[in-house]
């Protein structure tokens, strides 16, 4: 009697010694996933403040370069040409090479682009902003594979918030310190700048991959990649469903009603309110501070209870009257700039995170790539419209009509996603 009770004591302390020990090696997991997190975004937050330096930096680019709207949006426009030609194959690239060497290559790239760009001789600029764009853009297939590596069923919609909230961190930084510093020192010193933090972006991306080797061998993270041997062919890419390319879709329309409009932010509220160029950028970035601090909290709230289609609708709803409002009103700006910003947190929690339910692990960096392909579709034009329609009327009212009506398409095609999901999909709205 006294062994067998003495067995049982061994029993429970064996087995509460081993939920102890699970426990903290769930604890030690979760922080090395965090830290990956912390790692891949460094890089990220980077490249969003080299995209996004453009904006703020526009009425200082026409003054000292001496270039036309046109001119400038270009900057912009031209990032999204190669990555519509070869953003699938950095997609492919990621699911072939793995991530640590894909991350590597394509934190090059981007750094790359970014060192040109700060030449400050408008076609070598043209050129850095081509090899930016293959490889930020390349970079975030490869990020969001990432995430999915590390957090897929682990938080994955909270760590999707987290990281744009870094990512965002960076593009805010661009409209909050980038004028003050051209305007206090020189353009040139604000676009070294620029440069510099992205070489930074690519000493953290080589750290990654060390953590990511060492993830693997202890097998933390959610899937170990293996090399696929198999060619890739792209009717792979065409079979992916239905309900990926309408949010491919969504993502196009709702993402090219904020980015150019952002782009040209800056000069359209020193034209429209005659703000200085400080106080104009400042504004700009309302959109990007409130996301900043909102998004990780309604993907932590899409973990909890799901309904990501019905956050895409609400989300593109609410984008819909704040640039024709701003354009045609005299409601102080602060108000649809503020609603902005809560739709851009909307949306892309419930977006990004949607994707790795749609599609095959070993399909992931392909699908990423895809839709980045769509997205800068409209990235390339509608900068050049923007351009195009201020210098041809000399205002920027038309262009807010037009990204109302983007809005009005992402409304449709969020809609088109919620019938998908009633008639089978059946996974979108469950947490």
């Amino acid at each position: 009697m006294h062994r067998n009770q003495t067995n049982l004591e061994t029993a429970k302390g064996n087995g509460m010694e081993n939920r102890t020990t699970s426990a903290y090696s769930n604890t030690y997991i979760y922080l090395l996933a965090y830290l990956a997190l912390v790692f891949i975004s460094i890089a990220a937050m980077a490249s969003y403040f080299a995209y996004d330096c453009i904006g703020p930096l526009t009425p200082l680019l026409k003054q000292e370069l001496g270039l036309s709207s046109t001119q400038v949006y270009m900057l912009y426009s031209i990032y999204s040409i190669p990555v519509i030609l070869f953003v699938v194959i950095g997609g492919v690239l990621a699911d072939k090479l793995g991530v640590r060497k894909a991350a590597i290559l394509f934190t090059a790239l981007f750094t790359l682009g970014t060192v040109l760009t700060a030449s400050e001789n408008y076609i070598i600029m043209l050129i850095g902003r081509v090899f930016f764009g293959i490889g930020a853009e390349s970079y975030y297939v490869v990020m969001n594979k990432i995430l999915a590596k590390w957090f897929k069923n682990r938080g994955l919609a909270m760590a999707f918030g987290i990281n744009l909230f870094l990512c965002r961190a960076g593009t805010y930084a661009a409209f909050f310190g980038l004028p003050w510093i051209a305007e206090n020192f020189t353009l040139s010193s604000a676009l070294w700048i620029v440069a510099a933090i992205n070489i930074f972006g690519l000493f953290v991306t080589f750290l990654y991959g060390i953590l990511d080797r060492y993830g693997e061998k202890r097998n933390f993270v959610s899937f170990v990649e293996e090399v696929d041997e198999q060619p890739f062919k792209l009717r792979q890419a065409l079979k992916l469903p239905l309900a990926f390319w309408v949010i491919s879709l969504l993502c196009m329309t709702y993402y090219s009603a904020i980015f150019p409009f952002q782009g040209a932010a800056t000069d359209f509220f020193v034209e429209r309110y005659t703000l200085d160029t400080v106080a104009a950028g400042r504004l700009a970035g309302t959109i990007i501070l409130i996301s900043m601090f909102t998004t990780w909290i309604f993907g932590a709230i899409v973990d909890r209870i799901g309904k990501r289609a019905t956050m895409l609708i609400i989300g593109s709803l609410a984008m819909i009257p704040c640039h024709v409002s701003m354009a045609y009103t005299n409601i102080n700006p602060w108000i649809p700039m503020i609603v902005l910003g809560i739709s851009f947190s909307l949306v892309p929690a419930a977006l990004w995170p949607a994707l790795p339910l749609m599609v095959k692990e070993k399909q992931l960096g392909t699908a990423y790539g895809v839709i980045a392909m769509v997205q800068n579709i409209g990235l390339f034009i509608f900068p050049l419209a923007v351009g195009a329609i201020h210098d041809s009327v000399g205002s920027y009212n038309p262009a807010m009509i037009m990204f109302a009506a983007l809005g009005v398409l992402g409304l449709s095609f969020a809609v088109w996603l919620k019938i998908i999901e009633a008639r089978g999909g059946h996974y979108l709205e469950k947490a």
